[in-house]
């Protein structure tokens, strides 16, 4: 019994990868991956230059990041997650590095991230319950409704990674989309894998002399 469980979750999962090849879900990624790449390196490149050059980037973090006591940036960040994506994520990012241990406060935040794409799956589907509020957000958002029905899972995972990507909103259009909740919490987990990549860019930013020797 156990290996034909097996073998049903083995042909399950290549009959995912045919549909998904012929579909051109796999060229999709491929092709959004590297424009987050050169993305990344042309916010990188410039901002290494700047702290270099023109600013005291360390003196500015410092500055900011010990205004605010710890508890209420927290409350910030998963409230901005929930809620259309207030704020850029890169700030808390950067805020991370003021810890000892700073990658832990990154899966931290990824995880609450996580938990706000969660909450702005249940804020769609309070929204689906209302004919007018439904019509109105399904025209803002018929964008990325239209991606989630093309590309479905893989555009969960792009937008999960892309930077400057409007997360909270995408997450509402996917459940506008009444795309399956389980499925979300299973591609949504790359978007704690988009913390702590952009972390390590960034904390690198903050260490400039160790970068610029």
């Amino acid at each position: 019994m156990n290996n034909s469980y097996l073998d049903k979750i083995r042909q399950n999962l290549k009959t995912r990868h045919l549909r998904h090849r012929e579909k051109g879900t796999y060229r999709y990624m491929w092709k959004t991956a590297l424009k987050i790449i050169l993305i990344y390196l042309a916010v990188m490149i410039p901002a290494v230059l700047i702290g270099k050059y023109l600013l005291d980037i360390k003196g500015i973090f410092d500055y900011i990041t010990n205004r605010f006591p710890d508890w209420m940036v927290l409350t910030i960040f998963l409230l901005s997650e929930s809620f259309l994506g207030m704020i850029p994520p890169d700030f808390f990012i950067i805020w991370s590095a003021k810890f000892n241990s700073p990658l832990f406060f990154l899966t931290f935040l990824g995880v609450l991230s996580y938990a706000g794409g969660a909450i702005s799956y249940y804020i769609g589907y309070m929204l689906l319950k209302n004919k007018r509020m439904k019509a109105y957000f399904e025209r803002v958002l018929v964008k990325y409704i239209n991606l989630v029905r093309k590309w479905g899972g893989a555009f969960i995972v792009i937008s999960a990674l892309f930077p400057f990507s409007p997360y909270s909103m995408v997450i509402i259009a996917v459940s506008l989309f009444k795309y399956p909740f389980r499925l979300y919490l299973i591609y949504g987990i790359s978007r704690i894998i988009r913390f702590l990549i952009q972390g390590v860019f960034y904390l690198g930013i903050l260490n400039l002399d160790s970068i610029l020797s």
